[in-house]
């Protein structure tokens, strides 16, 4: 594959908002690898078991690792909390309660977390893209930085280099060694960093596009969530958006086509569509 070739070069002029994966929450698992198309296989006879019992509660899993580590650390961020295992073994995934992390509780052996870590997505396995553009980022910054991983997909790997932020949730893309700084500087402060941001996972893809669009509007970089509510008919595609100060803003998102490109690497072209901001009002 050429730089020419490459997915994310192709798709370079679609906007980053709206792009992020849509998941209710995370649960990251410290494996050195290999990670092939499905990373989760390596996990052995657990993975299929663990896969489903996670997707009943709309729970993605990813595989993370550091060179030369060959730790059992887990992060499980779900709903506005996240919790921490320093060593989980692999016969106790399937017992996490995941609506009990949701609800607060912290499991046995665990500890909340609210320190900002930063996957990096580098599964060439996956999609060439990753890794010609996200191994390097990840090499880059984890050299200086204990709170960088690579991972394994996310999802979006046009939108490569790609990284996941925990606890907050957020998907960021086109990411540089100094935006991705930038990233962990900014969350560690409370803050997001809204030029690189996909979208905030646990939201739809157009409340992902409501979202970003009153948060660029009113200069809200605050981790904080705003409440993303539909107000649309059939018809037309609205959404509220309440900002932690109890202001209210209407969006209205419409749909653009782009011009065809693969969706991923080395797959036949198809013709993207994205949502687009046609308003946004105070109300």
């Amino acid at each position: 594959m050429t730089d020419a070739t490459a997915c994310s070069v192709l798709s370079v002029h679609e906007p980053l908002a709206g792009s992020a994966p849509h998941a209710r929450g995370w649960f990251i698992l410290e494996h050195p690898g290999p990670y092939g198309r499905v990373a989760t296989d390596a996990l052995g006879d657990v993975a299929e078991r663990l896969r489903d019992h996670c997707r009943d509660a709309g729970i993605t899993v990813l595989l993370a690792r550091r060179p030369r580590e060959n730790g059992r650390r887990a992060w499980l961020a779900v709903g506005r909390h996240m919790v921490e295992w320093d060593d989980l073994d692999p016969a106790a995934y399937l017992h996490v309660d995941l609506e009990a992390v949701a609800g607060g509780d912290v499991p046995v052996g665990a500890v909340s977390t609210t320190r900002p870590r930063l996957f990096i997505c580098t599964n060439g396995k996956r999609d060439a893209c990753c890794a010609q553009f996200g191994r390097p980022l990840a090499e880059s910054l984890m050299r200086d930085d204990d709170d960088v991983m690579e991972c394994s997909h996310i999802g979006g790997h046009r939108m490569a280099p790609t990284a996941l932020l925990l606890p907050v949730g957020s998907v960021h893309g086109r990411l540089t060694p100094d935006s991705a700084r930038l990233v962990l500087a900014l969350a560690r402060a409370g803050q997001l960093h809204r030029p690189s941001l996909r979208g905030l996972s646990y939201l739809s893809a157009p409340e992902q596009v409501a979202d970003i669009a009153v948060r660029d509007r009113a200069g809200i970089d605050t981790v904080q969530r705003l409440a993303v509510t539909s107000a649309g008919s059939e018809s037309l595609d609205q959404y509220d958006v309440t900002t932690p100060d109890d202001r209210r803003w209407r969006v209205t998102l419409g749909r653009r086509e782009g011009l065809e490109r693969p969706e991923s690497c080395g797959k036949e072209p198809l013709t993207p569509a994205w949502w687009t901001v046609e308003r946004v009002e105070a109300v």
